[in-house]
């Protein structure tokens, strides 16, 4: 049917810095493991197993379900999304230090003679750009969906469509870009390193990482005694199933347990004690202007801290780990539930809390009208911020409306439900851009000429006519769930995504061009909805 939703990234960074971003730790005001105990309820099924290590340290804790087969939290298996791609940097490090390649070898470089390129500046495109999201490549490659596993997105997609795919890609201008999460890139880097050393992703992985550290279940493929210990995915209440990957297995396609990436947070926190220091060091340092990334590691500076992270997430499983050279600490949280809220976790933990105490000052309709509009991120990440009951509301792209509050500084404001404010700047003509502070993080975004749009909020009583399951065909079904007075849709085996109401039942998507049209019967009860993408229309009859 060729539908995909191309925001089904396997743990996207840019796509949640309200709900979903990795939110950095510093330090514990209390127990990582209390946090996690009284944030489990709103998840129905699964668990989160987490690891507190401090100077040596750990404390390890599960919260829900019980594991597999009675085994410790810290030995049950979970799928960790996109933590794969510091592996991948990690492998690219090696590569540079070992001379295999250089930072700056490109596509064309690596692929050879025999691959074309329609477009010479794709060929251009170095493994720096892969590795810190500035190549200008697309989020996930238009041909992702042929032949596709809906169960299991990334399980068909070989070399041969990766190539075909870069032959006729064409980039806007030439690169570095701004940085533009692509899972696409790191799995293509991963591809690539795969070919410098002539053997798979896969096995250079327990070559020269896990191998070496000791991470005995940080793995691609389960045996017999791991299958006993991994981890059934779910997402709220509804069973997933595993991914698995071929080409573009650099993304994503990891395996591991709460002890092993403990293990592998040690290396990070002390490359001295590793078979490969100088390649550790290489990943940690600045690779992009902005100094937010090294090589597939997330930089951050909490609170004036250096911190290194990065999160995961597949259809089924959220995953996050973060450690802090500065007091000697490592996170990780795991959950085979995709609802788990592992970043409210962190964020309790720490003692971090939103501001409710409003400022108590007004603005006019009119001073409020000034900041509606849309702000513009990168290519895929954007806020809309629109007037509505006379308040100024936010969205950003992927996530719900939430309701912002004026601060007592002029042009700022705040949020309720997360601790985070937004900076508006002007100049002579009017506001210009906004800036979001939250977890340490510093995000800037260009107001567009884009007017805000008109959009039909319902009660959260009014959307549960629509939620339900209808199905496009037996492998492919949607599923409509109201979260947060919003409308969240699913297609099988892609994320829950927002849709909103432009016109009465049409609801359009933000993360792709694409609306859900319900259909009613004569006596006004929804029966089917129909899928409008690419000019194509597909019905699913209501289950």
């Amino acid at each position: 049917m060729g539908l995909f939703l191309r925001s089904s990234a396997v743990g996207s960074l840019t796509a949640g810095l309200f709900f979903m971003a990795a939110n950095p730790l510093l330090y514990a005001v209390k127990p990582l493991s209390q946090s996690a105990a009284s944030n489990f309820k709103p998840i129905p099924k699964g668990m989160v197993v987490t690891a507190e290590g401090n100077k040596g340290e750990v404390k390890y804790s599960v919260a829900g379900e019980a594991t597999p087969g009675k085994c410790p939290p810290e030995r049950a298996i979970f799928e960790i999304g996109s933590i794969t791609k510091v592996f991948t940097g990690l492998l690219l490090a090696q590569a540079v230090t070992e001379g295999k390649v250089k930072l700056e070898t490109t596509i064309g470089d690596v692929a050879g003679k025999d691959q074309t390129f329609a477009d010479p500046r794709v060929s251009a495109i170095t493994l720096k750009q892969l590795a810190t999201h500035t190549s200008g490549l697309p989020r996930l490659p238009d041909n992702l969906s042929d032949g596709i596993q809906h169960e299991d997105p990334y399980a068909n997609y070989d070399r041969g469509k990766l190539m075909a795919f870069l032959a006729e890609a064409h980039l806007t201008a030439e690169g570095p870009f701004e940085s533009d999460y692509s899972n696409l890139g790191m799995g293509l880097l991963g591809d690539l390193l795969s070919r410098v050393y002539d053997k798979p992703w896969g096995t250079l992985i327990a070559e020269k990482i896990t191998g070496p550290l000791g991470m005995k279940d940080t793995v691609v493929r389960l045996d017999n005694d791991q299958k006993a210990r991994f981890t059934l995915p779910y997402a709220g209440k509804k069973k997933e199933s595993p991914w698995t990957f071929e080409v573009l297995a650099g993304c994503g396609a990891l395996r591991s347990t709460a002890m092993d990436l403990v293990t592998f947070g040690k290396a990070l926190l002390h490359p001295e004690t590793t078979p490969f220091k100088e390649a550790i060091e290489l990943m940690e340092q600045p690779q992009t202007k902005e100094g937010d990334f090294g090589l597939a590691l997330m930089l951050t500076h909490p609170g004036g801290q250096k911190a290194y992270e990065h999160n995961g997430g597949t259809a089924g499983f959220r995953s996050m780990l973060q450690v802090v050279p500065e007091t000697d600490t490592i996170r990780v949280l795991l959950s085979n539930n995709a609802s788990a809220p592992l970043e409210k976790m962190l964020a309790e933990s720490r003692g971090e809390t939103p501001r409710t105490r409003e400022s108590g000052k007004t603005l006019t309709h009119e001073q409020l009208s000034a900041y509606t509009g849309i702000y513009k991120m990168n290519d895929h990440a954007r806020f809309t911020m629109l007037l509505r009951d006379g308040q100024l509301w936010t969205q950003l792209t992927g996530q719900s409306f939430l309701r912002l509050f004026p601060h007592e500084d002029e042009d700022r404001f705040f949020l309720k439900v997360v601790a985070a404010e937004i900076q508006f700047a002007r100049d002579e003509k009017g506001i210009t851009s906004l800036t979001l502070y939250q977890n340490g993080h510093v995000t800037k975004a260009a107001k567009t000429p884009e007017p805000a749009p008109t959009i039909k909020f319902r009660t959260a009583k009014e959307l549960d006519a629509y939620a339900g399951v209808y199905e496009l065909s037996p492998l492919a079904k949607f599923t409509l769930r109201v979260q947060n007075a919003t409308l969240f849709a699913q297609l099988t085996g892609q994320p829950s995504v927002p849709v909103f109401e432009k016109r009465d039942d049409w609801f359009e998507y933000d993360v792709v061009e694409a609306a859900l049209e319900f259909e009613r019967d004569s006596k006004g009860k929804i029966v089917a909805l129909k899928l409008h993408q690419n000019g194509i229309v597909q019905r699913a009859a209501r289950k």
